[in-house]
C-alpha cells in the first residue's frame, strides 16, 4: 500500500475530476477510505488518491531554521576590510552591491481537460486530471518586465497563477454534466479495453454520434462524441426480435390455457374452439389484484428497511440499491398465512384466477414495454443501452434502450425481479394448500407434489437472501429493461407453476429410490450454481480476499481480471451449468410422458444457452487477445466436452 492510516494526501472528489485534500482513515485490499477536510468521507481506489505535494518555499524554510551555511561564514569568503580615512572607527561599513539571483523556474498546476471521454465503468489506473506543466515563454517574459525577482514577487505570482487556476476549476463546476460522460479516459476502439454493454463493435457497426452540450458561463459549448451500435447484433436481428415479440404472449397463453381446464395436457388446446372459454381470460378482480401486488413491492423498495449497498458505476453516476427483497418477502408471506388462519381462503381465489392473472401479466408487460420506450426517448444519450440504441426500433423495443430505468428512487428492474420470485413463492404455496384441500389432509398428498414446491421455493428464494450478489450478474448489468424482460418477470410465476399444477391432476408413479436421487442431483445443481456465484461475487469485490487471492488470473487491460481456476477455470459458466441442472432435476421429479413438466427446463437451457453465446461475443469485443488467452485456457461454456 502506498498510504497508511493517519497520511495526509489528495483525494479525488466523487463525479469530478477534483483533487482535495484529505486525510487516509483505513487502508485495506487497494482501497482507501478518507475523510475531505469538509468532514465527507469516501473509499477511493489508489487511482483517485496521490501524495500531497509539499510547497517549496516551505521545505527550503524549514531547512534554514536555525542553520547557517558553514562555508558562506568561512574566513576566507570574507571581504577584507576597507575604512575611510574620513570616517571615524566607529562608522557603518559600505554595504557591497546585492547580486542579482538567478530567475527561478516556477512550476505552476495547470488544468488538463481530456478530449476524449471515457463510457466505460472501469477506471484507468494512475490517470489524474491535474499535471504539472511548466510556465509558458509569455508568462516569462512578463517575469523579467519586473526586474529582480524576490521572494515576496515569487508569492504574488504564485497567488496570481493560483487564482486562474481556480477560476478554471469553478468554470467546470458550473457546466451542466447530467448529459455528459464520465472523465475517465477511453481507449480507442480498435483496443482491447472494451467494456461490456458499451460500445465496443468493428467501426462499421458503430455510429457516431455528435451533439451539443451548453455550459454555464463563458466555458461556451462542447462538442462530445458517444458510440452507438448503429445494426442489432443478437437475437437474429430485427426480423428475429419481431418473431419473438409476437410468439411470446402466444406461447405463454396456451401454456396456460392447457392447464385451465379440469385436466392439464396438451390436448387442452382443442378446447378453445369453444368461445364461451374466452370469456374467462379477463377478470377485473384479477386486474386489481396483481396492480395491488406490485404496488405493494414497488412501495417495499422505496422504505428504509435493509441495508444501501453500490451497484454498478453509469456514465452517469453509481447506482445504489435497497436489499431488501427478502423483507417483502417475509411481509407477503406473513399475509398469506394471516388469510389463510383467518379463514380468508386467498390461495384458492389465486388458484382459480391463474388464467386471468397470467393475462394481465402479459397486458401489463406490454403497457410497461411501451412506457419505458417512451421514456427512454427523453432522456440523455450517455444513459442509453449501447446494444440497443441502434437505427431499428423494433429490436430496441425488444432489447430494451436502458439497462436499469428508474422513475425517482424506484428502480423498475429491481421491482420486476421482485415481483416475478416473490410471485412464484406465493403462487406455489397457494397451489400446495389447494391441493391439500382436495386430497382431504397433508397426509394424502403426494410427497413428489410437496418435493416439486419446496424446490421451487428453495430456487426463488435463493436469489432473494442472496440479493446482493444477485446484482452483479449479466441479467442486472447489462441486459436491457423492454419487452424481452418486462413481459417474462410478469408471466414468470405463473409458467413456474405448470409443473404443481400438473402434479395436482395427476398421480406420479416413482420408485422412491428415483425420487431421492433427482433430490440430490438439485442440491448438487444448487452447490455448483450458489458457490461460483459467490466466488466470482467475493472476486469482483475484492480480489486479494484470502478466499480468493490464490485463483489464478489474467490481467485485461481494461484494469480487470479473468478468473481462470477454481469453479470459473472449469467451464465459462458454472453458475448457468448449476442452474440447468436444478431445472431439470425438478423436471424429472415428475417422471411423466406429458411434454408441459419439461417446458420450464427446456426453456431455461435454451435461455441460458443463448446469452452464453451472446457473453461470449461481448466479451471477445471487450478483452480482445486476454480473451482469446482464457479461451484457449477454458475452452467450454457450460459443460464441460459438449458445448
Amino acid at each position: 500500500m502506498k498510504f497508511s492510516e493517519g497520511d495526509r494526501v489528495l483525494a479525488k472528489v466523487p463525479s469530478t475530476q477534483e483533487f482535495e485534500g484529505a486525510r487516509v482513515i483505513s487502508a485495506r485490499g487497494g482501497k482507501y477510505k478518507v475523510q475531505f477536510e469538509g468532514g465527507s468521507e469516501q473509499t477511493l481506489g489508489e487511482a483517485d488518491v496521490k501524495a500531497r505535494r509539499t510547497s517549496r518555499s516551505q521545505t527550503r524554510s524549514k531547512t534554514r531554521v536555525g542553520a547557517k551555511s558553514p562555508t558562506r561564514n568561512s574566513p576566507g569568503r570574507r571581504s577584507p576590510g576597507r575604512r575611510s580615512p574620513a570616517r571615524a572607527p566607529n562608522t557603518q561599513s559600505r554595504k557591497l552591491p546585492v547580486r542579482q539571483p538567478r530567475q527561478p523556474k516556477i512550476s505552476i498546476p495547470r488544468l488538463e481537460i481530456p478530449k476524449d471521454n471515457s463510457s466505460d465503468t472501469d477506471r484507468t489506473e494512475g490517470s489524474e486530471s491535474l499535471k504539472d506543466e511548466f510556465v509558458e515563454p509569455s508568462m516569462r517574459s512578463n517575469y523579467r518586465e519586473l526586474g529582480p525577482v524576490t521572494r515576496r514577487s515569487i508569492r504574488i505570482m504564485s497567488n496570481a497563477s493560483k487564482a486562474e487556476h481556480d477560476q478554471k476549476l469553478s468554470l467546470l463546476k458550473g457546466a451542466d454534466r447530467s448529459a455528459s460522460l464520465p472523465a475517465e479516459r477511453k481507449y480507442d476502439a480498435s483496443s482491447e479495453g472494451k467494456e461490456r454493454g458499451f460500445s465496443m463493435q468493428p467501426d462499421d457497426d458503430v455510429l457516431i454520434l455528435d451533439y451539443k452540450d451548453k455550459a454555464d458561463g463563458d466555458s461556451g459549448e462542447k462538442r462530445k462524441k458517444i458510440n452507438l451500435i448503429s445494426k442489432p447484433q443478437e437475437w437474429g436481428g430485427w426480423f428475429g426480435a419481431l418473431l419473438l415479440i409476437l410468439f411470446t404472449p402466444v406461447y405463454a397463453l396456451l401454456l396456460q390455457l392447457v392447464c385451465s381446464f379440469n385436466n392439464c395436457k396438451y390436448k387442452n388446446i382443442f378446447n378453445l374452439v369453444n368461445k364461451r372459454d374466452w370469456k374467462s381470460l379477463f377478470d377485473l378482480n384479477a386486474f386489481l389484484m396483481y396492480a395491488g401486488f406490485i404496488a405493494f413491492v414497488a412501495i417495499m423498495s422505496a422504505l428504509p428497511i435493509g441495508r444501501l449497498i453500490d451497484g454498478q458505476q453509469t456514465k452517469t453516476g453509481r447506482l445504489q440499491y435497497r436489499i431488501n427483497g427478502f423483507w417483502t418477502l417475509l411481509f407477503s408471506i406473513s399475509a398469506l398465512f394471516g388469510c389463510h388462519y383467518y379463514g380468508y381462503r386467498v390461495d384458492d381465489i389465486i388458484i382459480g384466477k391463474l388464467m386471468p392473472l397470467s393475462v394481465v401479466g402479459l397486458i401489463y408487460g406490454i403497457i410497461l414495454s411501451i412506457a419505458l420506450y417512451i421514456k427512454a426517448g427523453r432522456i440523455p444519450v450517455s444513459n442509453l443501452n449501447m446494444y440497443a440504441a441502434t437505427n431499428n426500433r423494433i429490436y430496441d423495443f425488444w432489447q430494451g434502450k436502458e439497462v436499469n430505468p428508474r422513475v425517482g428512487p424506484l428502480d423498475i428492474k429491481l421491482i420486476l425481479m421482485r415481483t416475478a420470485l416473490i410471485g412464484t413463492i406465493i403462487v406455489n404455496l397457494a397451489a400446495i394448500f389447494k391441493i391439500s384441500e382436495i386430497k382431504l389432509g397433508w397426509s394424502n398428498v403426494d410427497p413428489v407434489a410437496i418435493a416439486v414446491v419446496s424446490l421451487q421455493i428453495i430456487y426463488a428464494l435463493d436469489s432473494l437472501i442472496f440479493e446482493a450478489s444477485f446484482l452483479s450478474s449479466f441479467e442486472v448489468l447489462y441486459e436491457g429493461t423492454g419487452y424481452m424482460l418486462s413481459l417474462g418477470y410478469l408471466i414468470y410465476p405463473f409458467l413456474t407453476s405448470i409443473s404443481i399444477r400438473y402434479l395436482s391432476h395427476h398421480k406420479v408413479q416413482q420408485p422412491l429410490y428415483l425420487q431421492c436421487f433427482f433430490i440430490i442431483t438439485f442440491i448438487i445443481g444448487y452447490v455448483v450454481y450458489r458457490l461460483s456465484n459467490h466466488q466470482k461475487d467475493k472476486f469482483r469485490q475484492n480480489p486479494f480476499e484470502s478466499s480468493v487471492s490464490k485463483l489464478e488470473s489474467i490481467p485485461t487491460k481494461r484494469g480487470k481480471r479473468l478468473i481462470v481456476s477454481g469453479w470459473w477455470g472449469y467451464v465459462r459458466h458454472p453458475n448457468y451449468l448449476g442452474d440447468i441442472i436444478m431445472h431439470w432435476s425438478i423436471a424429472f421429479l415428475c417422471f411423466s410422458t406429458d411434454a408441459l413438466p419439461y417446458i420450464l427446463a427446456i426453456q431455461t437451457t435454451l435461455l441460458l444457452i443463448h446469452r452464453a453465446v451472446r457473453d461470449n461475443a461481448r466479451c471477445q469485443d471487450r478483452y480482445g487477445y486476454a480473451w482469446e488467452q482464457y479461451c484457449s485456457r477454458v475452452k467450454y461454456r457450460i459443460i464441460k466436452g459438449i458445448f
